[in-house]
């Protein structure tokens, strides 16, 4: 697929593929870095769903609760500029694992089909357009052992979205009557942190939540926390405004103002402001929080 030299020509599209025997059917779609080590990742998004969050979430990077593909379930060819590829499998909430035994034969036969459409769009470069008229993805489609055949996918409405946070009565109550500090500025994220790992058979990722007093630059509170498959991620995020509601009543006192630099952050921790009096604003950079998020 790489000798083809066509990596460019797909990068806009997505392609279907639909083994037979499957659940769901595999998007194809481009990611590609400069400057680095990776030359190009070929995704394999599994199911609808997923690749609408793609989509959602390339053209708007706080939609939902994705931060980034490495968290959308999915098969990655990952091809580095050394020539060298290898192919990785990815699922929500926990670091990419190498391919191994029936994922790895998947990944094979996936890849192989991908490979022949590369092949027909150095002659036709539209083909991935060819059912866009019908609202539907190009997609080879398996329809007996080892036979494939173009056929259109219906592209589906995205399922509708939404958001819930729920507060305990209890530390409502407790952080209403603690003393309010109008002079108290806490510089607040929460965020992936992509070179931290749990030590488990299979690590999850781990994600941080730190505030830091914008005067001193010292740390008010700090938890670290993973995903856990009762709640998924959806979870994980809808939790993190309850988080800080303990946080501050661990503190004892409520600051005038928290300062965010993400859009999702501030979704979320607005639905705190009807119970408490601080202020919250959001801002392009909060450089101090940096050294905490490592």
């Amino acid at each position: 697929m790489d000798a083809l030299g066509l990596w460019d020509l797909l990068e806009p599209y997505n392609v279907g593929l639909k083994p037979r025997g499957t659940v769901f059917p595999y998007f194809g779609t481009i990611l590609k870095e400069k400057g680095a080590s990776v030359k190009v990742r070929f995704l394999l998004l599994e199911g609808w769903q997923t690749l609408h969050d793609f989509v959602r979430t390339r053209l708007d990077h706080d939609f939902g609760f994705y931060s980034s593909p490495i968290e959308l379930p999915h098969l990655e060819l990952v091809v580095l500029t050394s020539g060298e590829a290898r192919l990785f499998r990815h699922d929500t909430g926990y670091m990419p694992a190498e391919a191994k035994g029936p994922q790895r034969t998947l990944g094979a036969r996936l890849l192989w089909e991908a490979y022949g459409i590369l092949m027909r769009m150095e002659s036709d470069p539209k083909l991935p357009l060819r059912y866009a008229d019908d609202k539907a993805i190009f997609a080879r489609v398996e329809t007996a052992e080892n036979q494939w055949e173009d056929a259109p996918l219906v592209i589906p409405d995205p399922a509708a979205y939404a958001e819930k946070v729920s507060y305990p009565k209890a530390d409502v109550k407790a952080a209403q009557d603690l003393p309010f500090a109008a002079d108290e500025t806490l510089d607040l994220d929460f965020r992936l942190l992509p070179n931290v790992m749990t030590k488990e058979a299979r690590p999850r990722c781990v994600y941080g939540l730190v505030a830091i007093d914008a005067k001193t630059g010292e740390r008010a509170f700090e938890c670290r926390v993973s995903v856990l498959p009762e709640v998924g991620l959806r979870g994980l995020w809808e939790s993190m405004p309850v988080q800080v509601l303990k946080e501050l009543v661990q503190r004892g006192r409520v600051p005038g103002e928290i300062r965010l630099r993400s859009h999702r952050v501030f979704r979320l921790l607005r639905t705190l402001c009807p119970e408490l009096p601080f202020k919250l604003s959001l801002h392009d950079a909060l450089p101090a929080l940096d050294r905490f998020m490592v």
